[in-house]
């Protein structure tokens, strides 16, 4: 083989594949991560209603019209906005057996996928770093501050990216899928991500909003910016939002 077929990313897939014969590597194993995270001692926590924001929308006016959306308008997007796109994304469905269901689909109802908001303009938000907290359905602060030059430079000089009204930010806790399915997990987090932004996108669009998803990103710099500590808690995707023009 040469170079290209041997590195570390078509390594990763053989590694994990399933066959009949063997269902991948089993001797690792991994402890189970909490299945949600909060910040108790957070300076400010910030209710929202669930049902806040939604509008009237049709499903197939939005896969239509879907784009992504780099320029906004100097408007800040309000508090109901952004409950209806966090519970677009993360907000709890129903609860079976024991399991908590989400607006986005998980491998085995596990979530691992964290949600952070870069708030730069939302109506009665202090700007900074917050955290989704997903059963109470309310805004952590994490860090207060104006980090739009940060998280911009952050995100390979993109602009837009302190341009708009907030930036989603999404981490894959990885123990929280890896003591059941091992190092495949991490495929499924980054399926999970793609779930969770198509449903911000589709929203977003039903509110007439601009978003436009990131992949390419200084990873270090964006844990740093969230405090996640970048072994067990990894960046996988963000995601801006703005009113569009």
């Amino acid at each position: 083989m040469n170079s290209e077929e041997t590195g570390i990313g078509r390594r990763y897939l053989e590694e994990t594949r399933y066959r009949r014969r063997s269902m991948g590597e089993r001797s690792l194993a991994y402890p189970r991560a909490p299945l949600y995270k909060e910040y108790p001692e957070a300076a400010q926590r910030l209710s929202l209603a669930p049902e806040a924001g939604r509008l009237p929308a049709d499903l197939w006016q939005a896969v239509a019209a879907r784009r992504s959306q780099r320029n906004y308008v100097d408007r800040p997007l309000t508090p109901a906005e952004l409950a209806a796109l966090l519970w677009a994304t993360q907000g709890m469905t129903g609860c079976m057996g024991g399991y908590h269901f989400r607006a986005a689909p998980s491998a085995g109802a596990l979530y691992p996928v964290e949600t952070y908001l870069a708030v730069h303009r939302v109506e009665g938000v202090t700007p900074g770093i917050w955290h989704f907290q997903v059963v109470d359905f309310a805004l952590e602060l994490v860090a207060a501050g104006d980090f739009r030059q940060d998280l911009a430079a952050a995100g390979l000089s993109q602009s837009f990216l302190g341009e708009a009204g907030a930036v989603f930010i999404w981490t894959g806790v990885l123990n929280r899928a890896r003591w059941k399915y091992r190092e495949r997990a991490v495929r499924y987090l980054f399926l999970d991500a793609g779930h969770i932004c198509q449903n911000l996108m589709l929203a977003a669009t039903a509110l007439n909003l601009g978003v436009c998803p990131v992949g390419a990103f200084f990873d270090d710099e964006v844990e740093r910016l969230v405090g996640v500590d970048q072994q067990d808690e990894v960046a996988l995707y963000l995601a801006s939002v703005g009113a569009r023009i």
